[in-house]
């Protein structure tokens, strides 16, 4: 298995086009590969509220994002947009929980299977047609998890827990990569809130 560091992973994922994202290309290379460490270093950014998202890099086929999550933090339940999505822990432990795809956004929840625990090195793949999750650090230390989203997520449906249905959510970063048109990391930016 080769270390790769998250240049050399931009610059496979730059080089797919859409019908890429389909095809096996994304899982053999995750299988083959793992990040060095601290490869991801200058995109870890925790807030204190929530857990923090953190981009990466993203194009008009992709979207990579660092999420870091302090003790406690959880996202709601919610989908990817009929996105595909790879998730891999990074460090720390998360707690993912599952539930069948809603038919329309007043559909009831209903639970698949229990809670998973999953722990750094783990990777896990999620798409609409597969399940909505919520993302849960029920650890006792930080924790970070690598997204890469094919194509880019702009809003996703969430479940609001008080109107029991699914509401269309604006997603924002913490952070923003900047690169240079060689492909340079130069900085991680604070966005605009």
């Amino acid at each position: 298995m080769a270390n790769v560091s998250v240049s050399d992973f931009l610059k496979f994922l730059t080089a797919l086009r859409a019908r890429d994202f389909k095809s096996k290309k994304v899982d053999l290379f995750l299988k083959n590969q793992t990040f060095l460490e601290d490869t991801f270093l200058p995109f870890i950014h925790f807030r204190d509220d929530t857990y923090g998202r953190n981009l990466v890099f993203r194009n008009e086929f992709f979207e990579l994002a660092v999420l870091t999550w302090l003790p406690g933090h959880r996202t709601p339940i919610h989908d990817h947009a009929s996105q595909r999505c790879w998730m891999m822990i990074e460090s720390g432990e998360l707690t993912l929980k599952n539930y069948e795809p809603p038919s329309s956004n007043t559909s009831p929840l209903i639970a698949l299977g229990r809670a998973e625990r999953r722990k750094s090195g783990d990777q896990i793949y999620i798409d609409d047609d597969m399940a909505v999750h919520a993302i849960t650090n029920s650890s006792t230390k930080p924790a970070v998890s690598i997204h890469l989203y094919a194509g880019p997520i702009p809003e996703c449906r969430i479940f609001n827990e008080v109107s029991k249905r699914f509401e269309t959510k604006r997603l924002s970063y913490l952070t923003e990569g900047v690169w240079s048109s060689q492909g340079d990391f130069i900085e991680s930016r604070i966005c605009d809130p």
